[in-house]
Formats: C-alpha cells, structure tokens, sequence
C-alpha cells in the first residue's frame, strides 16, 4: 500500500468517524488467582480476526504504542483486545515504578495472557493474531511456548526487546546466581536489583528471577519452537537493541522488518509506518484463508 495513501485513508477516516476510543468496551474480569483485571474490547467485523495487542513491561493498555495500533486494526474492522496486565494488583490502570513492590512473575503473566486468549475463543474468535510491543513480546513468547490455544495463528513482535542491551550476559548471570543463592537459603526477603530500564527494581528474589533468567539465547530458543508465522518489526533507531541484535534473529530463521528512522516507541510520524505494517500483515493473513 503507497504510504501517502495510507496516510490519507486513516487521516479521512480519523475526521469522519467519532474516537473509536468511544465504543471500545471496557470490560473486567476475575481471574484464576482473586484478581480483576481489565481490557478494552472492541468487536469488529463478523468474520474477521481478533487481534490482541500487549503492553510493554510496567504499561498498561492506554500506552500510546498499543492505542495506536488498536485504533488501527479496530478501524479496519478488525475485533481487537487490549488487556492490562494485572502485575498481581486488582483493578490497575497505571503503569507501576521500578521502585514499586513488584510481586508479580513472567508465568504469572503468561498465564494472564492465556486467559485473555480463551476469553477471546469463548467470545466465538478463532483465529487470533497476538501483537506484542517491547517486554509484552517476552511474555507473549512464554505463553506461546505452554500449550498456546490452536486459534492463535500468528505473532507480531514489534520492538522486541534485547535483554542484554542494558547488562550482558555475564552481569545478568550473576545477579540471577545470588537470587538463587537466597533462595537456597530460605531467604525471600525484597531485594533491589538493576533490571532493564530500573536502576532499582524491588522484588522477591524468586519473582524477579523469572524474568532474570530470560535471555537473548533464551528468546531465540523460544523464537524457535513457535509454530505459528512469527515476525519482528524493529525500529532503525531502537536504543534497547544491541549489537548484532537484527542479525542473531535473521540467523535464527526468524522474519525482521526494520523501519528506518523509528524508535522504540515508533512515536511522531512512524507511527503511521507502524500502523501500515500492521495492516500489511493483518491483510496478508486475510488473502491466506
């Protein structure tokens, strides 16, 4: 599709239509472990996919990546379900500090996303894509590799994240070392630790060693063993990338499409570059039926 008609199609439809923000659902739910959680649900077209999109680590459903998107795919005529991770909190709509007390696990959040997935299938979907935006992809990738529900059909990883940007493999092993150190003692009291954006991640060692053990071997393992068409869109000027980052998942087989320029965050004009590549894929998976 040319980019300036793109741009012209979803500005047009922008001006034409009320905020489809208006007549998303909200809607709660009460998971297996208590909590409420909550999402917005957009119903879309009869017949066509559902597609899921993931916050980032800490963000919720409102983060401007996932609205973006959302928008996009729900003006096509998509369903389209944005959750918010609970992170262990009942009812939470805002995105939690690095020095918060974070409770939560990385198969806690899997699990979370599975839930959402079946809450889609019961609604009638059979054929969900899941779009996952920075950390959102690790948890997505960890749901993927526990028995993923069969009307999951394909995964757009956008931003994925490269754990080891921020500390190498040998620092993240030895902070994942002295976690299982303390809980060999019995110890699980708080511990403070640098974890990816935190300087000062606050978590019971058990906790925040589920997410210590990912590692960029451990998502390109994990790259590997999802049956589904997969692919990553990464921004030419992402600063969370590492060296060779692009190159170590091309080697693996996997499908990368760099948008040049884009940040992280494919904030400013990227965003319509983003949508477009959204509405690529969806389109693409469409002509496959």
């Amino acid at each position: 599709m040319n980019k300036s008609l793109l741009l012209s199609a979803l500005a047009g439809l922008l001006f034409a239509l009320p905020s489809l923000a208006d007549h998303n659902k909200a809607v709660e739910a009460k998971l297996p472990t208590g909590k409420i959680a909550r999402a917005d649900f957009h119903k879309g077209k009869e017949g066509e996919a559902a597609v899921l999109v993931l916050h980032g680590f800490l963000q919720t459903r409102v983060f401007p990546v996932v609205s973006s998107l959302t928008e996009a795919a729900s003006t096509a005529g998509y369903s389209t379900l944005a959750p918010t991770l609970s992170l262990g909190i009942s009812h939470r709509n805002k995105s939690l500090s690095c020095e918060a007390m974070h409770l939560h696990s990385l198969d806690e959040d899997a699990d979370e996303v599975a839930f959402w997935v079946r809450w889609l299938v019961q609604k009638g979907h059979t054929r969900i894509i899941l779009v996952g935006h920075s950390y959102g992809n690790v948890q997505l990738l960890t749901y993927m590799g526990c028995n993923p529900a069969p009307a999951v059909k394909q995964l757009l990883m956008i931003s994925l994240t490269d754990v080891e940007m921020k500390q190498n493999a040998q620092q993240r092993a030895l902070i994942a070392q002295d976690l299982r150190d303390r809980l060999a003692k019995n110890n699980h009291a708080l511990v403070e630790a640098e974890f990816g954006q935190c300087k000062k991640y606050v978590s019971p060692p058990a906790s925040l060693l589920s997410y210590m053990d990912v590692s960029r071997n451990s998502i390109l393992d994990a790259l590997k063993r999802v049956r589904v068409p997969t692919e990553v869109i990464l921004g030419g000027k992402d600063d969370r990338m590492g060296s060779e980052w692009v190159e170590k998942l091309t080697a693996s087989g996997i499908s990368v499409r760099v948008i040049p320029g884009a940040s992280h965050f494919f904030d400013n004009q990227y965003e319509f570059d983003l949508q477009e590549v959204l509405l690529q894929t969806l389109q693409d998976k469409r002509s496959e039926r």
